[in-house]
């Protein structure tokens, strides 16, 4: 299933799903004028691609790749278990304590969101969805 969006600012956004490959892969890719970070969720790593600054000799792979290659950052930090931090913060919720992870108001989002992709699907027309 692929699905685009325009959000606020112009900013387009593509989300692929796919349940039939036997990949599994869960990476988000963000990409600005100076760079691309890659957020994998599946191993919790977030990489930085700068873009090069060094025009790349070789005509032909310069032409498939576009922009040229620059540094590449890994970024290091502490990787909790992902099963425990979602029944911590379903406890706390529980608890009435302060949930850094995700809003109600952001999960009612997320299932407008749903929603309207379904009925788009469905109807094959772009769905507008206002501000909530």
């Amino acid at each position: 299933m692929a699905v685009t969006g325009r959000l606020s600012g112009d900013i387009v956004a593509n989300h692929l799903v796919n349940w039939l490959s036997p990949l599994k892969e869960r990476v988000t890719v963000i990409t600005g004028e100076k760079g691309a970070f890659i957020a994998d969720t599946l191993t919790a790593d977030l990489t930085f691609y700068a873009n090069g600054k060094v025009a790349s000799e070789w005509v032909s792979l310069a032409d498939f790749r576009g922009v040229s290659e620059g540094d590449m950052i890994r970024y290091a930090f502490p990787k909790a278990e992902p099963l425990r931090t979602e029944h911590e913060a379903f406890r706390d919720a529980v608890l009435g304590l302060d949930d850094q992870i995700v809003t109600l108001a952001q999960g009612s989002d997320t299932l407008r969101v749903a929603e309207a992709c379904l009925a788009s699907a469905d109807s094959g027309a772009a769905v507008q969805l206002s501000s909530p």
